[in-house]
C-alpha cells in the first residue's frame, strides 16, 4: 500500500538534538513537526536562550514545579505559553506573537481592539458660545 506522505511535501517529525543557539533551526519559527533540543544547566539559562530569537509566537513550559513553571513563564517573551502541553487554542484567551511573530491578537475580546479604530466625537447641542463650564478653563471674560 502506498504511503500517503508521497502524494505531498510533507516533513516527518523531526527532533534535532545538541543544536546551537546561532543555528537557523533554532533562530526562526519552523511551521511543522520539528523540535530543536540545546543543553541547558539551568532555568535562567533556558529563559535567556529562550528569548534570544527575533520571533515569539509560542513556547512551552515541562516542569512538575508550579512555582518554576510561573517564573518562566513570566520571563518568557512570546504571545503565548502553555505549561506541560502545547498547541490547544481556546476563544477566550488572546492568541498572537511577541516581536516579529506578528502583530495584534485573535481569538477572544482582544481581537476587538485590533480590528476597531476608535473616535471621539463631541457635539454641543446647547447653541451657546458661552457654556458655565467655560469659567472653570478660561476664568471670567
Amino acid at each position: 500500500m502506498p504511503s500517503p506522505l508521497n502524494k505531498g511535501f510533507y516533513y516527518e517529525p523531526t527532533l534535532f538534538s545538541d543544536a546551537k543557539q546561532d543555528m537557523r533551526i533554532v533562530q526562526e519559527e519552523i511551521f511543522g513537526p520539528v523540535l530543536t533540543a540545546l543543553p541547558i544547566k539551568t532555568v535562567d539559562e533556558a529563559i535567556e536562550k529562550s528569548n534570544d530569537v527575533i520571533y515569539g509566537l509560542s513556547s512551552s513550559v515541562w516542569t512538575k514545579d508550579i512555582f518554576k513553571a510561573m517564573k518562566v513563564a513570566g520571563a518568557l517573551r512570546f504571545g503565548c505559553v502553555w505549561v506541560n502541553e502545547h498547541g490547544p487554542l481556546v476563544s477566550e484567551m488572546p492568541h498572537g506573537g511577541y516581536k516579529q511573530s506578528g502583530f495584534g491578537k485573535d481569538l477572544s475580546m482582544y481581537t476587538f481592539d485590533d480590528y476597531t479604530e476608535i473616535k471621539h466625537v463631541y457635539i454641543d447641542l446647547t447653541n451657546e458660545n458661552r457654556k458655565p463650564w467655560h469659567y472653570q478653563l478660561y476664568g471670567p471674560q
